[in-house]
């Protein structure tokens, strides 16, 4: 895929991984729409985007709803004509033992994770089908395949991940459109300020870096489909959460 000018629709994009994968299709003059719930970090990436040649708009609101989902789509086939990719970036998860985990809590991890891949997903494909063509990137967490103690509706939402696109992947073999799952290991984002995990602070230099899964989803995308490349599995050599 030539991501020089490719449309992209790309949740969680305020911070982390997302704001991570927006510099870098930027550095490929990628045009995006950029879709979060915090109207002002959303803004600071459209800004960086526009300065690291890229293009953006976006698109505040959560991912769980489906207003959000359309309005998505709607800002990349209007202001860009179409859709490239999209790219499933939205995550939340506090760890929590499951007899303190509250029904809200739960339902906005499941939300995050899994609700917001489906809706978003759902809105976009008919355009994708109509093109022939068009890639979906599901970014997901090695919590997807390695279950972990005080994360029960971050695993479970995860799993679910991985299963939805597998079963999308067999749903729209032969379309043109091509299904991936970015699995990382532990990243070293902001969340880890502002949770209360045991683990202590000095791991996180230890941890994959957002900009590491910017770049394998780069490359993921640049590689020729003869190669079928439908999950990738980043592993950091010395964080304590590789498989």
């Amino acid at each position: 895929m030539d991501l020089d000018g490719s449309v992209t629709i790309l949740t969680g994009a305020s911070g982390g991984i997302g704001q991570a994968i927006a510099r870098h299709l930027a550095e490929r003059r990628g045009r995006l729409v950029l879709v979060a719930r915090r109207p002002g970090p959303l803004a600071e990436v459209a800004q960086a985007v526009g300065a690291g040649g890229g293009e953006a708009v976006t698109v505040v609101g959560d991912v769980a709803d489906p207003d959000t989902a359309r309005a998505a789509v709607a800002a990349a086939t209007g202001h860009f004509g179409r859709i490239d990719t999209l790219v499933n970036a939205a995550g939340y998860g506090p760890p929590q033992p499951l007899v303190d985990l509250t029904k809200p809590a739960w339902d906005a991890t499941i939300g995050s994770c899994l609700t917001g891949a489906y809706l978003m997903t759902r809105a976009a494909l008919p355009t994708l089908l109509a093109a022939g063509r068009g890639r979906v990137v599901n970014v997901s967490s090695i919590a997807g395949k390695v279950a972990e103690a005080n994360r029960t509706a971050y695993c479970a939402a995860k799993w679910g991940l991985e299963g939805f696109s597998a079963a999308l992947r067999h749903e729209v073999g032969g379309t043109g459109i091509r299904v991936h799952v970015l699995n990382p290991a532990a990243v070293a984002t902001g969340w880890w300020d502002t949770t209360d995990d045991p683990q202590p602070a000095r791991v996180l230099e230890r941890m994959l870096t957002p900009d590491d899964v910017a770049r394998t989803l780069v490359w993921t995308l640049t590689q020729p489909d003869h190669l079928q490349i439908d999950e990738v599995v980043l592993r950091s050599t010395t964080s304590p959460w590789a498989p």
